[in-house]
């Protein structure tokens, strides 16, 4: 992989990765906006029961502890399962129109914020299906490892960005980039683990140093996470997909 050329082909036409940053900021900021409004209708009324509980005549049952009024308790998990859903449309639509993004510039396309919201309405399905395997499936699984003192945490902290990278962005890509089905992307994932275990764990280490940048930039307060928002994400997907067609696909 050339990196020269990877980061001057991304720095010539940032104003290209710029729209799909600035769609992927725009999903999320108005994520967080229902969220807001999700937290004051299902959590205003869930606390104000409970004060009204509070201020009201104790009612203890027979050992001695207190409950709230089951409409608090309804409002709340209501209001869990309400920002769950938001979160996987929220991750669901700015995979797919980032990693479409990057799709559409490898095949030569003009990329726009029309190009971003195309991709992220036809992919979305597949994404938040390939969130919830790694999620629910994928994460509770590998924690297993740590109940193993010292070793299984080390092997978890670098098996988890390698299964962020093969079980979780490169199978976005795939189901993008040739239309493969969720099941058969993170089969492939499955065998670049198994077959080619060091382009794997390199892809990871690359991903960790990505996060560490990110993560130093994002201090700086507004500019440094809109930077990491607007052209950090896309550089993210457009380097790893660069990486994906030169370095493991022709292993595969």
């Amino acid at each position: 992989m050339d990196l020269g050329r990877t980061f001057q082909r991304f720095f010539r036409d940032w104003q290209q990765f710029a729209w799909a940053g600035f769609g992927a900021l725009l999903i999320q900021l108005v994520g967080a906006a229902v969220g807001m409004v999700l937290a004051l209708v299902g959590l205003g009324p869930s606390i104000s029961n409970l004060i009204r509980e509070s201020m009201s005549p104790m009612r203890l049952n027979p050992v001695g502890y207190v409950f709230p009024k089951t409409a608090a308790v309804t409002g709340a998990f209501g209001f869990i399962a309400a920002i769950a859903i938001v979160g996987l449309v929220v991750h669901g639509l700015t995979n797919a129109g980032l990693v479409g993004s990057v799709v559409a510039y490898r095949r030569g396309e003009g990329v726009n914020l029309s190009t971003f919201w195309s991709y992220a309405t036809r992919y979305f399905g597949r994404m938040i299906l390939i969130g919830l395997i790694f999620d629910v499936i994928i994460i509770p699984l590998s924690s297993i490892l740590l109940f193993i003192p010292v070793l299984g945490w080390l092997v978890w902290v670098v098996w988890m960005p390698t299964a962020a990278v093969t079980l979780m962005l490169y199978p976005a890509y795939l189901t993008i980039q040739d239309d493969y089905s969720v099941g058969l992307a993170i089969g492939t994932g499955f065998r670049i683990i198994r077959s080619h275990i060091g382009e794997a764990l390199l892809g990871a280490g690359i991903f960790v140093l990505f996060l560490i940048a990110f993560g130093l930039i994002g201090w700086i307060p507004v500019l440094g996470w809109l930077a990491v928002v607007i052209l950090g994400q896309p550089l993210l997907y457009y380097f790893l997909s660069e990486r994906f067609e030169t370095e493991v696909r022709p292993r595969l």
